[in-house]
């Protein structure tokens, strides 16, 4: 048996939310974190990767990573919010400027 570690796969799940808010995107993603930590303790292992808020569109995207789908949809769905749409095999990068311990602040914007 070899020792590697097995790649979990990405998917993308999509939620449609009017009056999509900070607030309510925050609270979300407080039960995901909690929904995906309580599934990784029980043996299945699931992670949110990224989310990303569209308010003008009122779609709010969630990043996961997991061996299966329907670890996914369980996590989802014990946060109080079953996936309305989901991809799989997603990939997802961050530009290096941006990523957590990157050096320097983000350019700032002109307004």
């Amino acid at each position: 048996m070899s020792g590697a570690v097995p790649t979990a796969t990405r998917f993308l799940v999509e939620w449609y939310r009017p009056d999509l808010t900070p607030q309510s995107t925050d609270d979300l993603v407080a039960d995901l974190d909690r929904a995906t930590a309580d599934l990784s303790a029980e043996g299945s292992p699931v992670w949110v990767l990224m989310t990303l808020a569209v308010p003008t569109d009122e779609v709010l995207y969630g990043v996961f990573a997991a061996h299966s789908p329907d670890v996914v949809q369980a996590a989802c769905i014990r946060a109080g919010a079953a996936p309305e749409r989901m991809s799989y095999d997603v990939d997802a990068r961050i530009t290096e400027h941006f990523r957590v311990g990157s050096s320097g602040p983000p350019p700032q914007l002109a307004v």
